[in-house]
């Protein structure tokens, strides 16, 4: 069982920093898309509709004014189901989204476009404002501006994915604001190519800032790394327990070292197939994610996916709750017994773990290139690119996830080149060197 850390104050106040830093990029976002003057956002389209067809009342009033119905709206479906603390965050943000896009349109008063290049870079810019607003607000971890948490709930209600309400509203949004202004001002004001463009330009802002900011974001709020992995468990993992972990480069015969290991010194042998199977069974998760649309067309449905993996939590939440169970299943392997463990980042799972050895094994690229031709039955072509992605994905999960660079010398204990010494002697070396590394612990 994994001991939760309570938030210091410290932590509470960084994460309230952050939240408001990004309630403010999101209000100054909507003050660019009205002064590129070629169509709002979606999410600001009914408000600054509104603000149009009755001009004596500000959009920044009209924004608040509809944060706060969406807010009273959750209440009544939800018969006030509510947390008083999600409540008062909510319309505290509801307000402070109404008077900073007052604000943030009167900072940028001198700002008017002529040309249509400068209000497409208007457009963009608004775009780069709500998509980083939205990602602070999302590593900040507090709860969902009123809109947002609205249509997340609604997901809930409908069993439909979240990035699909959202883009659904998104659609219905826009069109009642272009009803709307036709019939009443004449004209469509409000949704114009801009619309269609901040929908594309946001989700290629929050995927760029997801991948690039990840580092940024652990040294702002370092306890959102230690989430993903926790580090104690209350099982005591005594120094009748020791644990070998083998991290390896696929054709490196890293698995058949591991499990001779294993043989040899008559310890349990996991690998990640077992850890795998003992997560899908473990109930504490759904790993799986089902989509519920359906289309004949590849091209829209490639789309749809672009998109929605913008917005859609389902699929990174999966990701990280399925290796922090991951984590531990590996923990508790730790503290029952000693083991060999194989992959799954076993040897950051267990870093502070005193009577554990990390191994690392690599190998020539001719060497790994053969060996997966021989036992996979392949080509020297398809070796190649199933190595390059295999080591792809290694870097990618481990950086992901434990923010250390894969096969860097500093986690691990002992690194060996198979390739040097073949599997055998290799898989004997190690053998002398865990024995002596045991004899040097008692």
């Amino acid at each position: 069982m994994v001991v939760e850390k309570k938030k210091t104050i410290s932590e509470i106040m960084r994460r309230y920093l952050i939240f408001t830093l990004g309630i403010m990029l999101i209000s100054y976002s909507g003050a660019w898309f009205i002064k590129g003057d070629i169509g709002v956002s979606p999410v600001l389209a009914l408000p600054y509709t509104f603000s149009l067809i009755f001009s004596n009342i500000s959009v920044g009033i009209w924004v608040a004014i509809f944060s706060v119905l969406v807010l009273l709206l959750q209440l009544v479906i939800r018969r006030r189901r509510l947390k008083k603390r999600v409540l008062l965050l909510q319309l505290f943000t509801a307000l402070a989204l109404g008077l900073l896009t007052e604000l943030s349109l009167d900072a940028l008063r001198e700002f008017n476009p002529m040309s249509y290049k400068g209000q497409l870079l208007a457009c963009i810019a608004g775009s780069a404002c709500l998509a980083g607003g939205f990602y602070l607000c999302h590593i900040a971890d507090l709860g969902k501006i009123p809109m947002e948490s609205f249509m997340k709930f609604v997901a809930k209600l409908l069993s439909r994915r979240y990035a699909t309400v959202r883009l659904a509203a998104a659609v219905l949004f826009s069109l009642v604001a272009a009803m709307l202004s036709l019939v009443v001002l004449g004209s469509v004001v409000s949704v114009r190519e801009g619309t269609l463009f901040s929908i594309i330009f946001v989700a290629i802002f929050l995927k760029i800032f997801m991948r690039l900011f990840r580092s940024l974001e652990f040294i702002l709020l370092p306890e959102n790394r230690l989430k993903r992995l926790p580090a104690n468990t209350e099982d005591p993992i005594t120094e009748s327990h020791f644990v070998i972990t083998v991290s390896h480069e696929y054709g490196s015969g890293g698995r058949t070292i591991a499990k001779r290991i294993a043989h040899e010194l008559a310890l349990p042998y996991y690998d990640s197939d077992v850890i795998q199977m003992a997560t899908d069974e473990s109930g504490d998760i759904d790993l799986s994610v089902e989509s519920h649309e359906r289309t004949d067309s590849k091209t829209l449905k490639s789309l749809y996916n672009w998109y929605t993996s913008s917005f859609d939590e389902e699929v990174e939440l999966t990701n990280e709750q399925k290796c922090r169970v991951e984590a531990q299943i590996i923990q508790e392997i730790a503290s029952k017994n000693s083991c060999v463990i194989l992959g799954r980042l076993a040897n950051y799972v267990l870093q502070n773990h005193e009577n554990s050895l990390h191994i690392f094994i690599t190998a020539d690229e001719e060497d790994r290139i053969k060996r997966v031709m021989r036992k996979e039955e392949i080509e020297r072509d398809e070796a190649c690119d199933l190595i390059y992605e295999h080591a792809k994905e290694q870097k990618k999960h481990c950086q992901h996830f434990s923010e250390t660079i894969w096969g860097n010398d500093v986690s691990y204990d002992i690194m060996i080149k198979s390739s040097k010494y073949g599997v055998d002697r290799t898989a004997a070396i190690l053998l002398d060197l865990i024995k002596e590394y045991r004899l040097i612990m008692r």
